[in-house]
């Protein structure tokens, strides 16, 4: 499977007429999430006015729903009104009638997907919001419904103004419930895959389910969740991306899941000069992602789809960011090219080879993507190649014997030949000569000819400075 760069992109239908006058523009869940970030998330205490009594008539619902008597007229949202209006008087009033105003929130947003009336269905998704605000913890047990409702109405076709409304309403859910949803996503990400690809969807509403979890695995990924979270919702992503493999869906759910794990390597910072940021815990998902490679992913003759999300996450991160912001993920890429090497040397089985030829497809992407320029310091690679070529020699029995079942050319010999192309020549000049007279000898010399065409064609320059000499031999 081709490297993806973990972007869902929508084809564009180039047409005659004049430009058109639409005001809608599309806003990410990463800007949605910025707007929100004065608000308390679910660890935050309440508001001081609902502390000091809990008597008090103040409360969240309360305030959004005399905002809406002020906005909304229509016949709807006033029966609304109407049957809401005793409910939510005062906070113990609320948690007195909670599943009653539950009931009636989803009368209301039922309402819009059996007929399309739309009067009262924005009012009805910010009261969600604010009764959400109001019951914390108990809110869980109206979640799964809510997230059901809102999602409903994401996935229909027609006004825009109500999908941006459905959108408000996920992303506020996310934002208020993120520490209480974080320690197991699996229920959550259950719930969002089929806007994520798993069924039918248009990419705009992949790529935006994508988004949205990617906030939610990068609450999984931090510290006090890593441990535990992290491994569970990438472990089950995993198994249900293979539940659908082959299908005519698994196209567009891959797409969703790269995009949900590449989203979720990314800061939310942008800098215009030098391009993105890192999330501090991005070198933490990226290193779950290559760990859930299993028997059959190292095992397969052909690259596997959880191999290739790897390979498409790493590179759309590389696209992302700069070189100092990519560190910490090249570092990850380095420590595991050293780990399945001494996995490779002490086990010496067909799994572990197919390990260490992932590892170095990955320094080959690095290498590659944007013309190395997202590598701050040659050298470690260079040194990794060149330690992974002395390593394949050594063992030439082993890999005679996987010979048929392993792709050296793809993974090893063109991820070499990428690095000699794009690394600063400084860097290179001490470790050319090693890496070309790897290539001349067994297991490799059999590619060296293919070798030398690829680079002449991609990297002419190199090739007569460096290769030509051992191309003449």
């Amino acid at each position: 499977m081709p490297v993806k760069s973990g972007r869902i992109v929508k084809t564009k239908k180039t047409k005659g007429g004049t430009e058109h006058q639409k005001n809608h523009r599309w806003e990410s869940f990463g800007s949605k999430i910025d707007k929100l970030q004065s608000l308390g998330p679910i660890r935050r205490p309440r508001r001081h006015d609902l502390e000091e009594d809990l008597s008090t008539r103040n409360s969240y619902l309360r305030a959004c729903l005399e905002k809406w008597q002020e906005l909304n007229t229509s016949q709807d949202f006033l029966i609304l009104n109407q049957e809401l209006r005793p409910l939510c008087d005062s906070l113990p009033q609320i948690l007195h009638f909670e599943n009653k105003i539950m009931e009636l929130l989803v009368k209301y947003i039922e309402g819009y997907i059996n007929s399309k009336e739309k009067h009262a269905l924005q009012p009805a998704l910010d009261l969600l919001k604010e009764y959400a605000h109001d019951l914390g913890v108990r809110f869980e047990k109206h979640y799964a419904k809510s997230i059901e409702l809102v999602t409903a109405i994401i996935v229909m076709p027609g006004d825009v103004e109500v999908i941006e409304w459905s959108r408000d309403c996920l992303v506020f859910l996310f934002k208020y419930l993120s520490k209480l949803l974080a320690p197991d996503l699996r229920p959550t990400f259950d719930l969002m895959a089929p806007l994520l690809g798993k069924h039918r969807q248009q990419p705009h509403t992949a790529k935006f389910a994508g988004e949205a979890m990617s906030f939610l695995v990068q609450k999984a990924a931090a510290p006090s969740f890593r441990d535990t979270a992290l491994p569970l919702i990438v472990s089950h992503a995993k198994k249900d991306l293979k539940t659908i493999s082959g299908t005519r869906q698994s196209s567009l759910y891959y797409d969703g899941l790269m995009t949900m794990f590449a989203e979720s390597m990314k800061g939310l910072k942008q800098d215009a000069r030098t391009g993105g940021y890192v999330s501090k815990n991005g070198p933490e998902i990226f290193r779950s992602l290559f760990v859930n490679l299993d028997e059959v992913d190292l095992s397969s003759t052909e690259e596997t789809s959880w191999v290739g999300l790897i390979h498409g996450v790493l590179t759309s991160i590389l696209h992302h960011t700069d070189s100092i912001q990519f560190k910490g993920i090249l570092d990850v890429v380095l420590e595991l090219c050293k780990s399945s090497q001494d996995s490779f040397e002490e086990q010496k089985t067909l799994q572990e080879l197919h390990r260490l030829l992932a590892c170095t497809r990955m320094l080959g992407i690095v290498a590659g993507v944007r013309m190395g320029s997202r590598v701050q310091e040659w050298t470690p690679i260079l040194q990794s190649l060149f330690l992974i070529l002395q390593l394949v020699q050594r063992e030439l029995p082993v890999i005679t014997k996987f010979d048929s079942v392993v792709n050296l050319w793809q993974s090893l010999v063109l991820s070499v030949s990428i690095t000699i192309q794009y690394a600063q020549m400084e860097s290179l000049i001490p470790y050319s000569s090693k890496l070309l007279e790897s290539l001349t000898k067994e297991p490799l010399a059999k590619y060296f000819l293919a070798f030398c065409s690829y680079l002449s064609e991609s990297g002419p320059d190199r090739f007569g400075s460096l290769a030509k000499p051992y191309f003449q031999k």
